[in-house]
């Protein structure tokens, strides 16, 4: 009994052995792999609506790219930090050759944000080459329609961009609408969409949610009447997120347009069609 009790101990003694010895090179490893450099959503809305890792990798940061809005939004966990402000970047004019431009004024807009653009490449470059961590801020979900975020992964593809992922307009207006999307008569499947892709998709007729980019509503009803039931519900969405703003026009294709009459369309909209909402 002696001889196995003092077997099992040395057993126990060498298997803790390993795993120390392995232990520090497991955390190196760890290290190596981890990003510096993140694109953090920051929810869409209320400032309330941010993911607990959001706010931890905000903390983590050295170095913020975000706008005047947004810090000051969002001041509280920005002390201390050095703060970039990507506005005048131009992510429209990325990889655009400026030169190509016949309108003066837009060749020297182009020309403008490319300088810009430059200089921001280079401090954040200049940041993570320093040992720094780099965390772009921005609303919602980044990665659905998100246009000003998308050149990031291309021109830092090479510093291995974590994204932080965040609460859209679209889980939000979920929420305010109060139904399940899927559960509509003719379809069991939802469409995030906008105005130009709706003849190619409302074939049988899904819920659509379609961000509007600023297409002019009358025309939006009159597309999708050529697809749907003038009797089909449809929804507008506004300002998703927030608790003193967020509401919601609701109707018919044959009646919203008479419902929204004289009424403006803030950007921050979304617009439903289906009949999940019967």
């Amino acid at each position: 009994m002696k001889i196995k009790k003092q077997s099992w101990t040395l057993a126990a003694l060498f298997i803790t052995a390993i795993f120390l010895s392995g232990a520090p090179q497991s955390a190196l490893a760890h290290q190596q792999t981890k990003s510096q450099f993140y694109l953090v959503s920051l929810g869409v809305g209320d400032a309330d609506l941010i993911t607990l890792r959001a706010i931890d990798t905000i903390k983590a940061s050295d170095v913020i790219v975000c706008r005047d809005q947004t810090q000051e939004e969002f001041a509280g966990y920005l002390h201390g930090k050095t703060v970039l402000d990507p506005s005048l970047a131009g992510w429209r004019t990325y990889r655009r050759d400026c030169a190509s431009i016949k309108d003066p004024q837009k060749q020297a807009e182009c020309q403008a944000h490319a300088k810009s653009r430059a200089q921001l490449i280079k401090q954040i470059r200049s940041a993570v080459q320093a040992g720094k961590t780099v965390s772009v801020l921005g609303s919602g979900d980044l990665m659905i329609y998100g246009g000003p975020y998308r050149w990031y992964l291309e021109e830092f593809k090479d510093l291995n961009p974590k994204i932080i992922p965040g609460v859209s307009c679209f889980n939000a207006a979920n929420a305010a609408m109060g139904k399940d999307i899927m559960s509509g008569r003719a379809s069991h499947s939802a469409v995030l969409t906008t105005y130009r892709e709706i003849d190619k998709l409302a074939e049988y007729h899904p819920t659509m949610i379609i961000f509007t980019m600023h297409t002019k509503f009358d025309e939006l009803v009159e597309k999708l009447k050529n697809h749907y039931p003038v009797e089909t519900p449809i929804a507008i969405v506004f300002h998703a997120g927030y608790k003193q703003k967020e509401h919601i026009v609701k109707g018919r294709l044959d009646t919203i347009l008479e419902a929204m009459k004289g009424k403006d369309f803030p950007f921050e909209h979304l617009v439903y069609v289906g009949d999940f909402m019967d």
